[in-house]
């Protein structure tokens, strides 16, 4: 029988509702999993996602260690262990699972990226903090797609959990460089705010500030998403200080910092 290819969604390192697949992983089970009992890995990863993305996270634990038990080498099957068990907060689980990934294919992003939101939402600041600094290496070596975000802070407003996300290279049409993901207690998510540097707006902006831009500085704006619209509340020439950005975040969120603009496009999804 020919190699059946099936698509894995690889959950990047995010937990809770709301959260989108980031990655597809293209994987041959024929080539690359043994059988188990009557069933091939393949059969079980299917399994495995379909519990997951019916949030049925402990099944798809169960599910993921056996094709780990069958094939150590299965680098998928750890990663999507360990998003498993950050959605359910267990963080030396996870930890393990990111680790046994990351010594299958070193420095591979997608567990790099889980890590290290792992350490941070377990409160393990000085691991968060090694890991980053190992994360900029890389990223001077050009050893991270340009893509590449990591969570590296989180804090509560209320009731509210924000969870941090920095992008390593301003890319793309919206060209964030912070994501701040609000969550409600239930652990939906319920609004965003992102700091970006539109790649629209700069030629314009460029040829008004001249000086800044020969330097490398950019406009950035500090824009709102919910299921109702997009905001947006700050301009900035030249990228602001994060601590800066935090505080303008609590403001918007505690209703102490009012949008300059709305509309109804570019909702959350």
């Amino acid at each position: 029988m020919s190699p059946v290819l099936f698509v894995i969604l690889m959950i990047g390192t995010l937990t809770g509702k709301g959260h989108n697949p980031f990655a597809v992983v293209l994987q041959d089970p024929a080539k690359s999993s043994p059988q188990v009992g009557s069933q091939d890995t393949g059969k079980l990863i299917r399994q495995a996602v379909a519990a997951f993305q019916a949030n049925d996270c402990p099944s798809a634990i169960k599910l993921f260690r056996q094709v780990s038990a069958a094939n150590p080498a299965d680098i998928v099957a750890y990663n999507m262990s360990g998003n498993c068990s950050l959605r359910l907060k267990d963080y030396p689980a996870a930890i393990d699972a990111f680790k046994h990934a990351l010594q299958i294919r070193a420095d591979e992003w997608h567990n790099i990226s889980g890590l290290i939101h792992t350490y941070t939402l377990a409160g393990m600041t000085h691991e968060r903090d090694e890991l980053q600094k190992h994360i900029g290496e890389l990223e001077r070596d050009g050893k991270l797609p340009d893509n590449f975000s990591y969570v590296f802070e989180t804090f509560q407003v209320g009731n509210q959990q924000v969870e941090v996300s920095k992008y390593s290279k301003i890319t793309g049409f919206y060209g964030e460089r912070y994501r701040l993901n609000v969550y409600n207690k239930d652990g939906t998510l319920v609004f965003r705010v992102a700091l970006e540097s539109a790649e629209l707006e700069q030629p314009r902006w460029a040829k008004e500030h001249k000086e800044l831009a020969a330097t490398g500085g950019r406009k950035f704006s500090l824009d709102g998403y919910s299921p109702e619209g997009h905001y947006t509340y700050s301009f900035y020439d030249g990228e602001p200080e994060y601590s800066k950005l935090r505080g303008e975040v609590e403001q918007v969120l505690t209703g102490r910092k009012h949008a300059l603009s709305h509309s109804t496009s570019d909702k959350l999804r």
